[in-house]
């Protein structure tokens, strides 16, 4: 089981490599994540993650996947817990991604070979993480702690771990991130905007467009 999760983990961090963002959806419900997800793959971001907090996430990801194909990575956010994960790995779901480090969580994920985008604070929840199979380490939340000097500050003593930065990150702040050493960014409300509740697709474009190009640079 351990190395059909380190041939995911490997995979995952292949795809989000190429693009070196994910991109958050989450609304009070699902009905225009189809049309977001569509605008961000055009736009050239294949790494999408479906928060759990709203109604009808699962069904949503299976959904996207439908309509996107295969070469998109469409997972699921905010799992807690281990139920959570029989959830996410009966509809199919990519990846994972929890807001804190959960040994449980990391376990049960590890039964399925899903790939986790872990969350942590602290360098020493951070290097748990990793210790414990986490994909990537996602550092949440960032803003608070200083940006991409935090980031560029816990990769001196923790070189080898893949960090991903969320909570607050806008798209002025992705290059600085990703020159901080980042391995990617994950976005949501300040690059997908109003378009998760019926607001305007074409200035999500324009939006998801820029941060493609800026995290390319990367690439």
């Amino acid at each position: 089981m351990r190395a059909t999760l380190k041939k995911q983990n490997i995979r995952f961090r292949e795809r989000l490599a190429a693009s070196r963002v994910i991109t958050v959806l989450r609304a009070d419900d699902t009905d225009y994540f189809p049309d977001v997800a569509q605008v961000l793959y055009d736009s050239g971001i294949r790494v999408i993650e479906t928060a759990l907090t709203t109604p009808g996430a699962l069904d949503a990801i299976s959904v996207m996947q439908i309509e996107l194909g295969p070469d998109t990575m469409v997972g699921a956010g905010a799992v807690r817990t281990v139920s959570d994960v029989d959830a996410c790995a009966a509809v199919g779901a990519d990846f994972l991604a929890t807001p804190g480090f959960s040994r449980e969580v990391l376990d049960r994920a590890q039964q399925y070979g899903l790939p986790v985008v872990c969350g942590a604070l602290t360098p020493t929840e951070i290097e748990a993480a990793w210790r414990h199979g986490a994909a990537v380490v996602q550092v949440f939340p960032v803003a608070p702690l200083g940006g991409p000097d935090y980031i560029q500050a816990v990769r001196v003593p923790l070189p080898e771990i893949p960090l991903v930065p969320t909570g607050g990150v806008t798209l002025a702040e992705v290059e600085s991130y990703l020159g901080a050493g980042a391995f990617a960014v994950a976005a949501g409300e300040p690059v997908i905007g109003d378009a998760i509740i019926g607001g305007r697709l074409d200035e999500l474009g324009k939006r998801a467009s820029q941060l493609a190009a800026l995290a390319g640079k990367f690439v």
